[in-house]
């Protein structure tokens, strides 16, 4: 391998300087040559007629409704609506319900019962979780606090010795 890099090429790949200078030399050849841009044809070929360019209709089918029951809007009674409304005003709204989990107690295993509890349990630490850690940030600080006034104090001294 050592003895082909002591080779060198018959014939290199760049040209020799000489060769630009011919071209500098030569009085009737142009030393830029000029872009000429053929427009119609760039039209016909980027914009042949008749092309739509991905742009497709679809031709969908209307939404199916029942219009005939537009016509029964009318038939609302101010009257049952009123009396409607007077009977719900007396009960909570749906999502403020409590529904009471006893009955689904009833039917479960001490296993399942003493599972239940648990995972209550962790669910309530989980969600108290936030504050904990609100409260261990404010007693890191206390303490971070009171490591600086100790510093401070041990410095003071320190001076007047």
């Amino acid at each position: 391998m050592a003895e082909n890099l002591q080779k060198r090429p018959s014939k290199g790949i760049l040209k020799n300087s000489s060769s630009f200078d011919k071209q500098d030399l030569q009085p009737n050849a142009k030393k830029a040559k000029e872009t000429k841009w053929d427009e119609m044809n760039i039209i016909a070929t980027l914009h042949p007629p008749g092309k739509d360019y991905g742009h497709m209709k679809i031709a969908e089918p209307k939404t199916p409704y029942n219009y005939a029951e537009m016509d029964d809007i009318d038939g609302l009674d101010a009257k049952d609506l009123a009396e409607k409304i007077k009977i719900g005003a007396d009960k909570p709204p749906k999502a403020m319900l409590v529904e009471s989990d006893d009955s689904d107690d009833e039917e479960l295993t001490e296993e399942e019962k003493e599972r239940k509890r648990e995972f209550e349990m962790k669910r309530k630490k989980h969600y108290n979780e936030f504050h904990a850690l609100q409260l261990a940030k404010k007693l890191l600080e206390e303490e971070e606090d009171d490591e600086d006034e100790g510093e401070s104090g041990a410095h003071s001294s320190n001076k007047s010795d």
